[in-house]
């Protein structure tokens, strides 16, 4: 019997328009890529994830990729808030779910960086039963590891619980563990599949 359900964070709850938000500032096209790779497609982002490097050490990071653009950078690390932002029916079905008698956690490679400076696109954790973001353990999906510490925190069994993640390798990761998982692609779509198997149990 499924009792639980665990939601992954980024892309499924919140979004976020990286171009969109350059685009803001009024760069050039050619800018705003140079800034992409210095910035959001920079793999350092992990080191974040995992609550290993300081803010000061991931910005300077994304600073040695484009140094020419120091201050920029800088700026938009300062205001990141402004590219993140909560999917209208996170609220919303979370508390459907627990008013259905579900508990309802999150899981999540989301740094404590990120955590900060996007706490309003974050308020319906607060309406959750409880959750692990990865910095807290200094681990990300798809390690096992992160999966176990939230079954161990919560004392959760596996076979009762139904996670939804957008990253395939995180979703088979969870079924390794025992979780029933659900690749989230969109919440029409994945809200439906949830529903059948919630049935079905």
């Amino acid at each position: 019997m499924i009792d639980t359900i665990i939601f992954d964070i980024g892309r499924v709850l919140v979004a976020w328009d990286w171009k969109g938000y350059l685009q803001g500032f009024g760069y050039s096209e050619q800018k705003i890529e140079k800034l992409a790779r210095a910035v959001f497609q920079n793999e350092n982002w992990r080191e974040t994830d995992r609550g290993v490097w300081s803010d000061e050490q991931i910005l300077q990071s994304f600073i040695k990729e484009a140094p020419q653009y120091e201050a920029d950078i800088r700026k938009i690390w300062e205001s990141m808030d402004k590219c993140i932002w909560k999917y209208e029916y996170a609220d919303e079905w979370i508390e459907e779910l627990k008013k259905r008698g579900y508990k309802v956690y999150y899981l999540s490679n989301y740094g404590k960086t990120l955590r900060i400076k996007t706490k309003a696109a974050l308020s319906f954790t607060q309406n959750c039963d409880g959750g692990i973001f990865s910095y807290q353990i200094q681990k990300i999906k798809p390690d096992s590891a992160i999966y176990e510490a939230l079954i161990q925190k919560y004392s959760l069994i596996p076979e009762h619980c139904v996670f939804l993640d957008d990253m395939p390798e995180n979703v088979e990761a969870a079924r390794k563990c025992g979780f029933h998982g659900i690749q989230f692609t969109n919440y029409r779509e994945s809200r439906a599949e949830l529903e059948k198997k919630l049935m079905n149990e």
